[in-house]
């Protein structure tokens, strides 16, 4: 039945992909975060889904686009920067099978793809607010599913992303930080009831999802993204009431086992071996970077088990932070931190174009959400904010996790680049339909009902529910 199922969608984003480009985008990002075919169990687990609608939406880009003006931003030249240095780095890579890091690139090249053809294909509101759907549909929609099942298990449940690049849980709890925000701007912009309480259910949801991960890095993010809401709130002190007296009932209603997991946050340095076998990750990686300041060791280096336990008897001392030795017989292990995988992997200038990228989105964003306020354009102010959210939520909790090369960055960067590069369209286009709205009641200002400057006369009464 899934097969079924799978087969039917590819016809139908097939044709919807081939007659509006932005909708072959949007096909995308949910396939790339879904991976639906990892669902299916017979035929259909050999398509190859992605890249036939990869393939279907650049032909609809080519033939069925009438307009096709292409406009770079700063942002842009800053990613296509960070591809090209990849690109370097994996020619001049260290590791022991030069071959897996070819086709790591070729992946990150088609990640890279999906940031530009968002900047090619989306270029309205709509365009944008299809996208932003695609990814609620594929990361949130998931998410609360699987809280439902930690809650009706007791808290027994552990959750954790079921295919694709965000199948670990402290991956999983990243996108779903990232995916919050979102879900709060459509909530905001939904004007249908049904689907508003549909959007506060699944966001109700996708924090109970963060919690049943059990991941301590997803849930210091969700407590800042917590503040950062409430910071930005009309209601700071009946919130702040709220969570004194509510946070220590769910805290006690938490399984035993995921508060006993938090409580070693203090102490996971000395304690837990987890959080050691990421320190030793994290002095490999700069170790590496040091030898090779220019180019790393190509994309995953430190898990290379030669270049591993070639720098492991230099970590115990190095950094003020000490380190027990690594065991001879240990394996290696992933970075565990986008800053410290992208040092490894390509060195202080991959490391300085990274953070370029995340900053000039930060500033991109900032920009907006002043320009949408001082315009009165709502939904163009309300989520550029969200934007930010979500990308505070990818800088902090990437503390935790190696996803550098992530899919859902760089849909929310190609979302910046579009607000950014076509803000005066998407501003103004608004600010004229507002102006319009406001010319019947200055009309009648000038005619002389109220709030006018003429003789005060009364419109007819209007009751609620009569015509």
């Amino acid at each position: 039945m899934r097969d079924l199922l799978l087969v039917l969608f590819l016809f139908v984003a097939i044709f919807y992909s081939f007659k509006r480009p932005y909708l072959g985008v949007a096909a995308w990002v949910w396939i790339a975060l879904m991976a639906p075919s990892d669902w299916a169990f017979g035929f259909s687990q050999n398509f190859r889904l992605n890249l036939t609608i990869v393939v279907v939406t650049a032909v609809s880009y080519l033939f069925v686009t009438r307009q096709k003006n292409v406009r770079v931003n700063a942002l842009g030249v800053w990613v296509f920067l960070f591809g090209l240095w990849t690109l370097v780095t994996t020619i001049a890579n260290l590791n022991s099978y030069p071959a897996m890091v070819w086709d790591y690139w070729n992946q990150f090249i088609k990640v890279l793809m999906l940031f530009f053809f968002i900047t090619l294909a989306v270029r309205k509101r709509l365009h944008i607010d299809v996208l932003v759907w695609a990814i609620v549909l594929s990361v949130s929609s998931y998410a609360a599913m699987e809280a439902v099942k930690f809650i009706l298990s007791g808290g027994g449940h552990m959750i954790t992303g079921r295919a694709g690049i965000i199948a670990d849980r402290n991956d999983f709890a990243v996108a779903i930080n990232m995916c919050i925000p979102l879900v709060v701007y459509l909530i905001q912009v939904t004007q249908h009831k049904s689907v508003r309480m549909g959007l506060w259910i699944i966001l109700a949801l996708n924090v109970v999802s963060v919690v049943g991960t059990g991941s301590r890095g997803g849930f210091i993010g969700l407590a800042i993204l917590a503040i950062a809401f409430w910071l930005r709130s009309r209601y700071k002190m009946p919130l702040a009431i709220l969570a004194l007296l509510a946070l220590p009932v769910l805290y006690q209603s938490t399984p035993e086992e995921w508060r006993e997991r938090q409580a070693t946050i203090s102490t996971a340095a000395e304690e837990d071996s987890s959080f050691i076998g990421r320190l030793w990750a994290w002095k490999i990686s700069t170790l590496l970077a040091l030898d090779h300041p220019l180019t790393g060791g190509g994309f995953k280096a430190v898990l290379d088990g030669r270049i591993w336990h070639y720098y492991a008897p230099f970590t115990p001392n190095f950094t003020p932070l000490e380190t027990r030795p690594i065991p001879e017989e240990n394996g290696s292990l992933a970075a565990h931190n986008i800053y410290f995988q992208v040092l490894g992997d390509h060195g202080f200038i991959g490391l300085f174009i990274f953070l370029v990228m995340l900053a000039l989105a930060l500033l991109n964003n900032l920009r907006n959400t002043h320009l949408g306020h001082a315009r009165q354009v709502n939904w163009y102010h309300k989520l550029a904010g969200m934007l930010t959210l979500s990308l505070v939520g990818y800088g902090i909790t990437g503390a935790n996790v190696s996803l550098a090369y992530f899919d859902l960055l760089y849909a929310v960067l190609g979302v910046v680049a579009v607000m950014t590069l076509r803000r005066s369209e998407l501003t103004e286009s608004e600010s004229a339909t507002s102006e319009q709205a406001l010319a019947p009641r200055a009309s009648l200002r000038r005619q002389g009902f109220p709030g006018g400057g003429g003789d005060k006369q009364s419109l007819p009464t209007h009751e609620p529910g009569r015509t």
